[in-house]
């Protein structure tokens, strides 16, 4: 009798090579860029991918499927950041996040919403206003534009229900 696998092991050998392609996409990435690739690195560039804002210390730590003692990861987001692959930001309440850098994208070409509400960082899509004019022998490094308010978890949420 003629047996075939089921549809469902298919899903899953489509599932894993789509993994496999990531992994090596992001191998190449960090090796582009000059970057050691170590476990700890995919590890949390496989966060970033799955995330839809930017990320705290503690929001990465709590996403990470394996353990990674605190210096590690901080010394992994600094390598990240300073290589272009992530973008840091330091909100109001001096927490800093941190979101993925697409591999052309320049951070500084876009604002930040920040929520006063739940404190998460978001990147906008469009561009902030020009840069402003600045005294004579002034010279600017960056223009960071932060708009605040509250995200749309937060604005449609029972003002009587805790955070």
């Amino acid at each position: 009798m003629k047996t075939s696998k089921p549809r469902a092991s298919l899903s899953a050998l489509a599932r894993a090579t789509q993994r496999e392609a990531l992994e090596q996409a992001r191998r190449e990435r960090l090796s582009a860029l000059g970057l050691r690739v170590t476990p700890n690195r995919l590890a949390v560039l496989a966060v970033f991918e799955e995330a839809s804002r930017a990320l705290s210390h503690a929001d990465i730590e709590a996403a990470l499927p394996q353990g990674m003692d605190a210096v590690t990861l901080y010394r992994t987001l600094d390598a990240l950041a300073d290589a272009g692959v992530l973008s840091k930001t330091v909100g109001a309440d001096r927490v800093s996040r941190y979101a993925l850098m697409q591999p052309s994208a320049h951070h500084e070409e876009h604002a930040h919403f920040h929520c006063d509400g739940c404190g998460r960082v978001y990147c906008l899509p469009s561009k902030p206003p020009r840069q402003p004019s600045v005294p004579e022998g002034f010279a600017v490094a960056a223009v960071d534009l932060s708009v605040h308010g509250q995200c749309a978890d937060c604005s449609s949420r029972d003002p009587s229900t805790p955070r």
